[in-house]
């Protein structure tokens, strides 16, 4: 009942009310990434798999330079791109991917479609909800962990799946993000 109808109808409140006070810093973010990086900027959209593995376009704003060789599989960052991608201010576009409703502000992060991913592994109940922006897995490991970790995180939030663990997670994330 709560992912079904009150999760979307906070998802949409929220998204909305965070759009709009967020998206000066989107647009200057956007601003200073150009100037930094130069175009394009959203270089990092990507395909991801969603609820029910529909594939949708995940929005994102490019922090690493542009591969130098085709050849090579190394872009890196610039000091003020790090920061950003540190910050997590290049995943704040993806407000737009919860408000279409593709995403959910709280959910297991998407996975890019034709990942390597643990043979058997993978349960359904990570496609019945939405995306999120953030999870148990973004908020309790680092960014390396691995598939395998992840995918577990994901069974434990669709089995305690309710608002009062969203809002944990939520406000969890504000935290890890400040650190």
């Amino acid at each position: 009942m709560y992912e079904k109808y009150f999760k979307r109808l906070f998802d949409i409140v929220i998204s909305i009310i965070l759009i709009i006070v967020l998206l000066p810093i989107m647009f200057l973010t956007a601003i200073v990434l150009l100037i930094n990086l130069g175009l394009p900027i959203s270089y990092e959209i990507k395909s991801r798999e969603g609820k029910n593995k529909k594939i949708f376009i995940m929005y994102k704003l490019r922090t690493r330079k542009e591969y130098k060789h085709k050849s090579s599989n190394e872009a890196t960052y610039t000091k003020i791109s790090y920061m950003v991608d540190k910050l997590r201010l290049n995943e704040l576009p993806q407000l737009f991917n919860v408000l279409k409703g593709d995403m959910s502000l709280v959910g297991p992060r998407p996975f890019i479609p034709g990942d390597t991913l643990p043979i058997g592994e993978i349960s359904y109940k990570r496609y019945l909800v939405r995306p999120g922006l953030t999870g148990l897995a973004q908020i309790n490991s680092p960014r390396t962990i691995s598939h395998k970790k992840k995918l577990e995180y994901d069974i434990i939030y669709y089995d305690n799946l309710s608002f009062k663990n969203d809002l944990k997670i939520i406000l969890k994330t504000f935290k890890v993000i400040l650190k």
